[in-house]
Formats: C-alpha cells, structure tokens, sequence
C-alpha cells in the first residue's frame, strides 16, 4: 500500500485547502493521537512556524487530539526543537511523539503537518500509513476537552550553547522572516552581526530571503562588508551560506568543514552520509582524509536510517541539511550554524577559509508537471538516460527524481567535465518533455 498524503517531509499543500482545511487538519489530529496512542505514546510536542495559517492549524489539530495526548504546547519555534524536546522527554522515560506545523522552504500561502516519533526522527512508514487510515476511518471529532500545556524553547537554545564572535568577525544572519527570527539572536553574539530576514514575519517568510534565495544574503555581505553569510529556510532544519565574496557555499561543502575540523582535534568522523545528489568532489576529499561515505536517497529519513545502520554521527544534503547525533536527533540550521563558526574560529586567520574541495560540475533543472507519472512509465527519458550511461559510464552521474513536496521533476547531472553535463542534460530535458506535459 502506498501513501497518499505523506511525502518525503510530511503533509503539504496550500494551507487551508484539502487536506489542510481546518476540518480535515482536527480529522488529522484525531488520527494521530490515535495511532500515538496505540504505540503507547502519551505526550505530543507541538510547534509551529510564523505562517498566517499556522496558529488556526495547531488549534484546529489540538482540538482533534482532545484529551488523547498531552499536548506541550512549544509555540513558534524551529523543526529542530520540537525534534530534540521529543527526544529528551522520551529518553526521561514519557514516550513522546512531534508535531511541527509548517512548510518548510515553501511560499507563505503553504503549510504543512512534520511529524515525529520517539527518537526526535521522522515517523516511519508503516506509521504513516496508519495515520492516514486512521484519518479515512474519522469523521469530523469533536472534542469535549483538550489537554495541553506550554513548553518553554530554553532547554533546546542552552543546549546548542551558542557562541560570542570576535569584534573583528563581521557576519550577515538571514532567518528568512521564520521560526528562527526570535531564536537566532539569543544564540548568535558579539562580533558584527548584521540581520536579515526578522522579524518573524507569516506573510513574507522565505519571501526573497532565507536560505532558497542567497541573492539577498549575497548583497547584504558585499554591502557591510562581511567575512561570512548565513542562510536559514522558514523553519530553521537547515542553513546555507555565502562566502565573502557572496558565492554560495552549500551542505557538502559545510559538512567538509566539520570533517576536517574533528580530523583536526583528533576526533575524525567515523564516516559521513550523503545523499544521491551529494557533489562527487564531497567522497573524492573525504577519502583524503580517510573518512569513508556513503549515499542514500534523498530525504532526511534516509539519512538517519544509514546513520543508524552504520553507527556514523555526521550526515549531509547540499540542499543545507545537516545531521550532528551528537547535537541533535535532526537537521538543525541553528546547530549547523554554530559548528561552521566554531570550525571557522578554529583555524588560523589566514587559513581560514582554505578548506574547500574542488566541486564536480553538477546542474539540476527542475521541470514543473501538471500532474506525476512513475518515472518507469516515462520511456523516453528512460532511454536517454541508458544512452548517457552507455556513452560516458561512470564518467556521468544522473539523478532523476520527483520532489517530495511539488509536481516538480527534478534532473540533476554531475560529471568529470561541464560539457558533458550540458548536453546530458539537453538530452534528458527533451525526452522529459516527450513524456509529460509541462506547466
């Protein structure tokens, strides 16, 4: 059976529409806390980001919990503290499930439902599928009483610690008008720090800022004249930055940094996660160091899934993701942030930001489709993608993918030289276009 609501993070959509409508979302409340419930869960953490919609979603999904659950209400807060308030307070011995109501990097009109299990970890599967039969079994529930209390943000902001720059360390902090807006200034201190993107702010969160639209951020470094550039997305699991020339530097090559800086004070990674659209020049630099890597599919899941498998702390996605178990049960933007300085402060000043590796070529093109259709149904692009392989072998990687979030294809190639890239890409375009129809 496969899932008809839950994508690769979760339930999204436009916010107040099915299956976000407030009737629907109480509906959604009920199936969780009923699941929740048949797990032996009896608290449910509960967030939300600065989205117009967001509040009326959390009351509408509290009144469908009724008085199923606890609900510890944590308020506006970033992904990752909800992630990690579940992890504790389960390890404390209360099993305890998540709930972060918002829509990521999406446009302000989008929400969505996050989900989490015990470990601070997005729910498996098999969870999800009994979520949504449990919301197709429900009719509209009416709660009698509603069991909640509040949760302060504190604990989670003491435990990343934060950090006071320098004077002379000047950076710009975009929180993209969301859930880290209120967050970022009690963690980041000292030094120059100039802010984009705050206050938290529901109609224009990820609006030209945060870490999908770096212009902003690359102008305001070249403007104050900033050694670094920080990006969060709306709800803060991830970050990205800009150098101070104001070009991009994205996961992979923040999760270089790490590496090479827990190299550096004798504590090497045991290994790293990647994904499949993890820059190749990533393992190329990491087996320098004899640090080994692996791929996984895309997601965070998948992610945490290896992780676990392989007994590894440290996991990234170029898109900004980063994992640090010994932080965090999840991405954290926050947590990524401070580890980046704390590398960057670790090395000498003229060194310090000689750390790159030499990236591989790579382009991804995302074409938007009026509707999906099964990537094995799609013959054309099936065999432009068997000529590439057969034309150039493991000269030239492809990633051909959906979003997990939009009717978005997403074709992504890496190889040794540009020119290559360029024209598997042509050619994969062009059969992409046999195959749908494009919007």
């Amino acid at each position: 059976m496969s899932l008809r609501y839950f994508g690769t993070d979760g339930i999204r959509g436009v916010a107040l529409q099915p299956p976000l409508t407030l009737a629907e979302v109480t509906r959604w409340g009920a199936a969780w806390a009923q699941v929740a419930r048949e797990a032996g869960v009896r608290r449910l953490v509960l967030g939300w980001d600065p989205r117009s919609s967001s509040e009326p979603l959390a009351e509408a999904f509290t009144l469908g919990v009724g008085s199923t659950l606890e609900v510890l209400v944590l308020g506006m807060a970033p992904t990752p503290a909800v992630a990690w308030h579940v992890a504790k307070l389960s390890a404390e011995g209360a099993k305890t499930w998540g709930l972060m109501i918002s829509a990521s990097h999406n446009p302000p009109k989008d929400n969505g439902l996050k989900g989490f299990n015990e470990a601070g970890e997005k729910l498996e599967e098999d969870q999800e599928l009994a979520i949504e039969a449990a919301f197709e079994a429900h009719p509209e529930p009416c709660a009698l009483a509603v069991s909640s209390a509040p949760l302060s943000l504190q604990p989670y902001l003491a435990h990343l610690g934060g950090i006071h720059l320098p004077s002379d360390f000047s950076v710009v902090i975009d929180c993209a008008h969301g859930a880290t807006a209120e967050a970022a200034p009690l963690l980041f201190r000292g030094g120059s720090i100039h802010w984009l993107g705050v206050p938290a702010d529901g109609p224009s969160i990820n609006v030209g800022v945060g870490s999908t639209h770096l212009d902003a951020l690359a102008a305001a470094v070249h403007r104050h004249g900033a050694q670094l550039g920080i990006a969060f997305d709306g709800d803060g699991d991830r970050c990205l930055l800009v150098d101070g020339l104001g070009q991009p530097v994205d996961g992979d090559q923040m999760v270089w940094l790490l590496a090479q800086d827990r190299v550096a004070i004798g504590d090497p990674p045991p290994g790293v996660v990647g994904t499949l659209m993890t820059n190749g020049g990533l393992p190329q630099a990491l087996g320098g160091l004899g640090v080994p890597f692996v791929r996984t599919a895309v997601g965070d899941k998948f992610l945490l899934r290896e992780m676990a498998k392989l007994g590894w702390d440290l996991a990234a996605e170029a898109s900004g993701h980063l994992i640090q178990k010994r932080v965090g049960p999840s991405g954290d933007g926050m947590a990524a942030a401070l580890a980046v300085l704390r590398a960057l402060l670790h090395r000498p000043a003229e060194h310090r930001w000689a750390w790159t590796f030499t990236s591989w070529p790579q382009r991804l093109v995302n074409l938007k489709a009026r509707e999906r259709k099964a990537l094995e149904d799609c013959g054309s692009l099936l065999a432009a993608m068997d000529t590439i392989e057969q034309r150039w072998g493991d000269g030239v990687r492809q990633v051909v993918r959906w979003s997990g979030t939009e009717p978005k294809l997403r074709l992504m190639v890496e190889a040794e030289r540009a020119s290559w890239v360029d024209q598997a890409l042509v050619e994969l375009e062009a059969a992409a276009r046999l195959d749908l129809v494009l919007s």
